[in-house]
C-alpha cells in the first residue's frame, strides 16, 4: 500500500521541541538559587543575578503513556519496522496521553534594593497535549500489515476522541518581593503576554464501515459489477491562530495545509504569579505559590477555522482506495474539513499551583528536608504530585538536592539538583510507574552583590 508519511504538524512541533514549563520540584526549598524564587516569588534568593543569555533559565519537561518515544515517532513516520513491533502495540493504552513543555528565558536578572527584592525576564513558553487512542494506532498497524501478504484484509475504522493541542507565547515579567516582619514574605510577579501560535485539533468521531476487496493493492482483485465501499461518519475540528500566518483552504474551501506569510503576534494577554511565606516557629517555614494565572486573548484577525460534521457513502475504487487505507489519518487533508467564520477566543496560560513545608537543621541550617504538593494544569491534563525533598543548601559555592515525587498518573519520579557557583543542572526521572517521564533544567548565571541576610 502507498504510504502518506507526513506527520500531523502539532505532534511534530510537541516532539521537536521537547521543551516548556516545567515543575522542577527539586529546587523549590533550594533558596540559594534564584530558581527558587521563579517558583515562588515570596521565596528571596540569596543574592542578585544576571543570567546568561537562553542558557539563564532554560527547563524542559516530557510526561508519556508511551513507554518509547522511538516508537512513537517512528510511529508517525510510518517506520515500516513499528508495524512489526509488539510491545509496542501491547503497551498501548485505550487513551494514550503526552504531554510536552518548554521553558527558556531569554534575559533574566534580579537585584536586591534595601529589604526589596527586584526581577526582570523576558521568556518564552511552550506547552504541547496530545491524547491519542489505540484504535488509531492499530488500524494504521492492520492496514499495512494487511497488504504485506495476499490476501490480506484492510480493516474498517472507528476511531474517537483524539486530540491536540499546542500553544506558543512570549512574556515580559516584572518581579517584586519583600519581608513584612519576622514571619511572613509575600512576593508577585506580573507579566505582559505575546501570542504567538495556537493550534487545537480534535477528531470527535471517525468510522469507516467498508466493503473492501482481499487483495485492493492488485487490479484484479476489484469484482465487476461489486459495489466497494460503505457509510462514513467524520466529526473533526482544527483552530489555529497566529500571527502572520494560518490555515491554507482549497478552491472549495476544505484544509489544504498551513500558509505562513510572515512573523507576528497573534494575541495578548497578562499573567501574574503570587508567593507567599510564612515561618510559625523556628526553622520551619511554609509556603505557597500559584504561577501563571492568567489569559491570552487571541484576535479574530490571527484565527482560522475549519470543521467536519459529515455522514456519507464512500463508494471505494482501485485509483481511490489508497486515500483512505493508509496512515493518512495522521494528515489534515483526510478528514475533509471546510472552512468556517473565525472569532477570537482566550486560551489560559497553564496556571501551576504549590504548597509546601520545610524544616532547617544544623548549627546554622544547612540541611534542609520538605514536602511540596504541586499541580499543573497542562494543555489536556492536570498533573499533581507530592515531593519529599531533602538538601545542602549553605550559602556556599556547592549545593545539592535530591527529592522523590509521586506523580499522578506517571509514579515513582527521582530528583536531584547540583549547584557549582553560577552554573545549576537539574532533572527528575521516573524510575517505575505506568508513564516515562523526563525533566531537565539547566541555568548559568554571574551574581551580583554580597549574600543579603534576610
Amino acid at each position: 500500500m502507498k504510504q502518506k508519511r507526513r506527520f500531523v504538524l502539532l505532534m511534530v512541533c510537541g516532539l521537536i521541541a521537547l521543551t516548556g514549563f516545567a515543575q522542577n520540584r527539586t529546587a523549590y526549598f533550594n533558596d540559594n538559587t534564584y530558581l527558587s524564587n521563579r517558583l515562588n516569588p515570596a521565596i528571596l534568593p540569596a543574592r542578585g543575578y544576571i543570567s546568561v543569555p537562553m542558557l539563564g533559565n532554560m527547563q524542559m519537561e516530557l510526561t508519556s503513556d508511551f513507554k518509547n518515544m522511538t516508537d512513537l515517532v517512528n510511529a508517525f513516520a510510518s517506520d515500516e519496522n513499528i508495524f512489526n513491533n509488539n510491545a509496542f502495540y501491547d503497551n498501548l493504552k485505550p487513551d494514550n496521553r503526552l504531554d510536552v513543555s518548554m521553558k527558556t528565558d531569554i534575559v533574566s536578572l534580579g537585584w536586591w534594593k534595601g529589604q526589596n527584592f527586584w526581577n526582570v525576564n523576558i521568556g518564552f513558553k511552550i506547552g504541547f497535549g496530545a491524547s491519542v487512542p489505540k484504535s488509531l494506532f492499530e488500524f494504521v498497524r492492520e492496514s499495512n500489515q494487511g497488504d504485506a501478504y495476499d490476501g490480506g484484509v484492510v480493516p474498517n475504522v472507528d476511531i474517537r476522541n483524539v486530540s491536540m493541542k499546542l500553544n506558543t507565547y512570549a512574556e515580559a515579567g516584572i518581579g517584586y518581593s519583600r519581608r513584612i516582619n519576622e514571619q511572613f514574605t509575600v512576593g508577585a510577579r506580573a507579566k505582559l503576554i505575546f501570542g504567538l501560535a495556537n493550534f487545537d485539533f480534535g477528531v470527535d468521531e471517525l468510522s469507516w464501515d467498508f466493503n473492501v476487496p482481499n487483495n485492493p493493492d492488485s487490479p484484479s482483485g476489484w469484482e465487476d459489477g461489486v459495489q466497494y465501499g460503505g457509510p462514513s461518519t467524520t466529526r473533526a475540528y482544527l483552530r489555529s491562530a497566529i500571527g502572520g500566518g494560518g490555515l491554507d483552504f482549497d478552491q472549495d474551501g476544505i484544509v489544504s495545509g498551513f500558509d505562513m506569510n510572515g512573523f507576528g503576534i497573534g494575541g495578548y494577554g497578562v499573567g501574574f504569579d503570587l508567593g507567599v511565606t510564612y515561618q510559625p516557629i523556628e526553622r520551619l517555614i511554609v509556603s505557597a505559590s500559584v504561577q501563571d494565572l492568567g489569559f491570552l486573548k487571541w484576535k479574530k484577525s490571527a484565527v482560522s477555522r475549519a470543521e467536519a460534521d459529515k455522514n456519507e457513502f464512500v463508494e471505494l475504487t482501485y485509483d481511490n482506495y489508497d486515500y483512505y487505507m493508509s496512515d493518512g489519518l495522521f494528515d489534515f487533508e483526510m478528514y475533509e474539513m471546510r472552512e468556517v467564520e473565525p472569532e477570537g477566543y482566550t486560551s489560559g496560560l497553564g496556571t501551576s499551583v504549590m504548597l509546601g513545608g520545610e524544616y532547617r537543621l544544623g548549627p546554622s541550617e544547612q540541611f534542609s528536608a520538605g514536602a511540596l504538593y504541586s499541580a499543573r494544569f497542562g494543555e489536556l491534563n492536570t498533573t499533581s504530585a507530592i515531593t519529599l525533598v531533602g538538601g545542602f543548601v549553605p550559602r556556599s559555592f556547592f549545593n545539592a538536592s535530591v527529592s522523590y515525587s509521586y506523580v499522578q498518573r506517571t509514579g515513582s519520579v527521582v530528583g536531584g539538583l547540583l549547584k557549582l557557583g553560577g552554573l545549576l543542572l537539574g532533572a527528575e526521572y521516573a524510575f517505575a510507574g505506568p508513564q516515562s517521564s523526563y525533566n531537565f533544567f539547566l541555568g548559568i548565571s554571574i551574581g551580583i552583590g554580597k549574600d543579603v541576610d534576610r
